[in-house]
């Protein structure tokens, strides 16, 4: 038995659900069912994507367009509709930024929410309870299966015993017509169809019998088939209503939008706003334009002024200055201007003093003009050498009195200025250096890492020190070298 619907206005056949395996259908409605609320869960995220990019895109647009007005209008009634208008964008901001988190928190968690209470995902054949429902379907077509197929097979039987009784019943008739046949061969033609009608008789009780059987079961086989079909039925309906409600909800969010009481008040109060600048409030602007800016405001007229003489305040005209931090300077020196410590001693204090006093005003005047250059960071090594100068001469008081007629100014060039005699110095240590360094002007010496120089003097304010390489001495980085 085929049961077998057909449509009747294309003639398609269509598997009916008593067939076996149609019940196929009812368990890829339940998958796609669950696809279904997938897809719509990834609609509404990426709804409220937008939402939350076009509130983003509105307070950039509001700040750009406020700093804008703030910047280019003084003020009155244009500026202050232009800002209530851009108060606006802020609002609608708020609102679609709002619809964003309750499509993310009232719609989507509640999609997945659904989705996980009533499909538990196995192992490997999909939904938990997709499968519980296929497992029931073939549990209830099971014993009809058995039956059907078995009921096909008599009925194949049955088909080809009467192909073979028609054929011998044809090869009989040629036989008797045939007057060449013996009467022994038209009696084996005459058996041979005698045998195959018997076998007719035969297959067409079994294949009877065994459709009894298979009609016999029919009606339980529809029960237990209906029973899971309606599960899957209660599944579909709570399925539909869900998702009928979760469509409901998101239509009611995006109603907000043009419904809402906040959007709807402040359309309401921009509305007055506006209405209220009218040609009142446009003389007034006017009219305090004028105030400021036009023939309205006070003149300060000239009158006549008393002569009186002017106060000056005597001073010295440079102001020290206490610097903030270390700032790599370049201070341009003449040559006449190095001032050099006088080979006397302490008698000779006084006309020190008074050179120094004479040569001080030159340091603070000399003009980027001059060819020769001093840098501001080599003048600590200059002064050091001073104090080491000046120590000596306290130590040494009989020198002092022999030289009491040497010159208390010696000139110099500002090379010798720069450096002078490093054997001079008290310091001198061994170092190792870390990193190179390519100097970057001529007083510098170039150092390689690894190698050993000798520093001739302590790192002076702005972290500068006085070494010798290969006989040759210059400055270089203090940060530079390490002590050995």
């Amino acid at each position: 038995m085929k049961m077998r619907k057909y449509m009747s206005s294309s003639d398609i056949y269509t598997p009916g659900f008593w067939e076996i395996g149609a019940y196929k259908n009812n368990v890829r409605r339940m998958q796609e069912g669950i696809d279904q609320l997938d897809e719509f869960t990834k609609m509404v995220k990426e709804r409220a994507e937008i939402e939350a990019k076009y509130s983003k895109m509105l307070l950039i647009f509001a700040d750009k367009w406020k700093n804008q007005v703030d910047s280019t209008l003084n003020g009155g009634i244009i500026k202050t509709d232009w800002l209530q208008l851009l108060g606006e964008a802020n609002e609608l901001s708020k609102i679609h930024a709002n619809l964003r988190d309750r499509l993310a928190d009232d719609i989507m968690k509640s999609t997945t929410s659904y989705i996980k209470e009533n499909h538990h995902t196995s192992l490997l054949r999909g939904p938990k309870e997709i499968v519980e429902i296929e497992k029931s379907f073939d549990k209830a077509q099971k014993p009809w299966k058995k039956l059907y197929e078995k009921m096909e097979d008599k009925r194949k039987v049955y088909y080809n015993a009467c192909r073979g009784e028609r054929s011998a019943q044809v090869n009989l008739q040629n036989c008797r017509a045939d007057t060449s046949i013996s009467q022994d061969g038209e009696q084996k033609f005459q058996e041979r169809y005698d045998k195959m009608k018997a076998e007719v008789q035969k297959t067409r009780q079994a294949y009877e019998k065994s459709l009894h059987d298979l009609t016999g079961y029919r009606d339980a086989y529809m029960k237990a088939m209906a029973y899971t079909f309606e599960q899957c039925q209660e599944t579909e309906k709570k399925r539909c209503t869900f998702f009928i409600g979760m469509m409901r909800e998101t239509q009611k969010l995006y109603e907000d939008l043009i419904t809402n009481n906040r959007f709807i008040s402040m359309h309401s109060q921009l509305d007055a706003q506006l209405i209220n600048s009218n040609d009142h409030a446009i003389t007034s602007d006017l009219h305090q334009w004028s105030l400021m800016n036009g023939p309205d405001s006070d003149g300060n007229w000239p009158q006549f002024e008393e002569y009186s003489p002017e106060m000056r305040i005597i001073g010295s005209k440079t102001q020290p200055k206490d610097p903030s931090g270390v700032v790599l300077t370049r201070q341009i020196i003449k040559s006449e201007d190095i001032v050099m410590q006088p080979t006397v001693g302490t008698a000779n204090t006084s006309t020190l003093r008074h050179e120094n006093e004479k040569a001080s005003p030159k340091l603070q005047s000399s003009s980027d003009s001059d060819t020769n250059t001093f840098d501001s960071r080599k003048t600590e090594t200059f002064k050091y050498k001073q104090q080491t100068n000046n120590s000596e001469w306290q130590r040494n008081d009989h020198h002092q009195n022999r030289q009491a007629d040497s010159p208390p100014l010696t000139s110099t060039t500002p090379d010798s200025a720069k450096y002078g005699d490093f054997e001079e110095y008290t310091t001198c240590k061994k170092a190792v250096v870390l990193y190179d360094y390519n100097p970057a002007e001529a007083d510098e010496i170039q150092l390689g890492k690894g190698e050993t120089i000798e520093v001739l003097s302590e790192p002076d304010s702005l972290g500068w020190c006085t070494g010798k390489k290969n006989g040759v001495v210059g400055l270089f980085p203090a940060s530079y070298v390490r002590y050995v």
